[in-house]
C-alpha cells in the first residue's frame, strides 16, 4: 500500500512539473511577443529573439542584451561576407564598392563590441543605443544601391538593429 502511495505521489509531482513547464515557456514567449509587438518589424524580432534559447527565461533587460548580442553577431557575419566578396571580386567598380562596405562593417563591429556592449553592461543604455544608431547609418551608407550583393544582409541587419534600438529605448 505504501509503495502505491509513493508511486502515486511521484507520478503526481512529475505531472505537475510537466504542466508547469509549458506555462513558463508560454509566459516567456508572451514576453518576447509583447516586447517585439512594439518594434517596427515585430515578426523578425520574434524570430530572432525566439531563436536564442536564453530568451525563454529573460526579462526586458535580458531580451535587450540578447538582441544587442544577436545584432553584433549578424554584423560580424555580414562583415565576413563582405570580406569574402571583396576577395573574390573581379570587377574593379564592384570591388571598390565592397571595400567601402567592408570598411563600414569593420567600424560598426569594433564600435558595437568595444563601446556598445560595454556601455550596455554599465547600464549606459543611451550610449549603447547611440552606437546602434551609428551602425544603422553605416548600413544605409553601404546599402545605397539595390544592386549591392550585400543588400539582403544589410536590410536584415538594419531591421533587427532598429528593433533592438526600440527594445533598448524602453530601458531609459
Amino acid at each position: 500500500m505504501m509503495i502505491n502511495q509513493i508511486h502515486l505521489f511521484t507520478t503526481l509531482l512529475a505531472f505537475l512539473f510537466l504542466l508547469n513547464k509549458p506555462c513558463n515557456v508560454l509566459a516567456n514567449e508572451n514576453i518576447i511577443a509583447k516586447t517585439c509587438k512594439l518594434t517596427q518589424f515585430p515578426q523578425e524580432c520574434i524570430s530572432n529573439l525566439g531563436s536564442d534559447p536564453r530568451s525563454s527565461s529573460a526579462d526586458l533587460t535580458g531580451l535587450s542584451k540578447i538582441a544587442y548580442q544577436l545584432s553584433a553577431t549578424k554584423v560580424n557575419e555580414t562583415m565576413l561576407l563582405a570580406s569574402q566578396l571583396v576577395f573574390n571580386s573581379t570587377d574593379y567598380e564592384a570591388w571598390s564598392f565592397l571595400q567601402v562596405c567592408l570598411s563600414y562593417y569593420k567600424s560598426i563591429s569594433k564600435q558595437i563590441f568595444n563601446e556598445g556592449i560595454v556601455a550596455f553592461d554599465e547600464k549606459k543604455y543611451d550610449k549603447a543605443y547611440q552606437v546602434l544608431e551609428k551602425a544603422n547609418q553605416a548600413i544605409v551608407g553601404c546599402n545605397n544601391t539595390n544592386q549591392s550583393p550585400l543588400y539582403e544582409s544589410n536590410t536584415m541587419n538594419y531591421r533587427f538593429i532598429t528593433d533592438t534600438m526600440a527594445i533598448i529605448n524602453k530601458l531609459f
